[in-house]
């Protein structure tokens, strides 16, 4: 099938695209390139990008009344109780995050777990005049270890940031992919049958 088409920030030119590799080799290149990672911090607590500005386009939902608490039981509903997390609302403090941190001339990379808030977070960096921006195609999901700087990023320094998305009984019950991954890795690669890591087993 043909590849999907690419968001219109990037057809129109306002933000280029680039691979976690790339924005790795970007960071790296003493060019200028500043990383904005737009996660809420529980998942930044989980496994960070070494030297980013955390800039949360999201944050948590308060518990504070009868309409909230609602939001959060539907969010658990439809899904939160698998994949952890609760409900978020938009961040009023991201751009004076950003702004306070981050030169209207500088060279901008904003990354996200799946590649879906960075988007959203772009193309508000862009109308309030950031010039160079580029945007990890899906996300902090998609590093292999080595792309980036890892700070946290799993259990025994395994520098994964895909644990930064991880959550709910899904983690609980060990069937998140990076899981599994993991300790097919432990056994030796096995990739079936006995051993072979597609089994829940506990987080201990």
């Amino acid at each position: 099938p043909p590849p999907p088409p690419s968001p219109p920030q990037v057809r129109e030119g306002r933000v280029k695209s680039v691979s976690a590799k790339t924005a790795g080799e970007l960071l790296r290149s003493d060019a200028g390139w500043v990383l904005v990672d737009v996660r809420p911090p529980s998942e930044v607590a989980r496994a960070a990008v070494r030297g980013s500005v955390r800039a949360p386009l999201y944050v948590p939902e308060a518990f504070d009344s009868l309409p909230n608490l609602m939001k959060h039981a539907a969010w658990f509903g439809m899904g939160g109780w698998w994949l952890g997390g609760v409900h978020m609302r938009p961040n009023p403090d991201f751009m004076g995050i950003v702004r306070g941190a981050v030169p209207a001339d500088a060279k901008v990379i904003v990354a996200c777990q799946k590649g879906l808030r960075s988007l959203a977070a772009a193309e508000q960096l862009a109308r309030a005049g950031y010039g160079e921006l580029a945007w990890i195609n899906g996300g902090l999901d998609t590093a292999a270890r080595g792309d980036l700087e890892v700070e946290g990023g799993g259990p025994d320094g395994a520098d994964d940031l895909r644990y930064g998305g991880i959550g709910g009984m899904s983690e609980v019950l060990g069937m998140t992919d990076v899981q599994k991954e993991r300790r097919r890795a432990a056994a030796g690669g096995a990739g079936g049958g006995a051993g072979g890591g597609d089994y829940p087993l506990p987080k201990g």
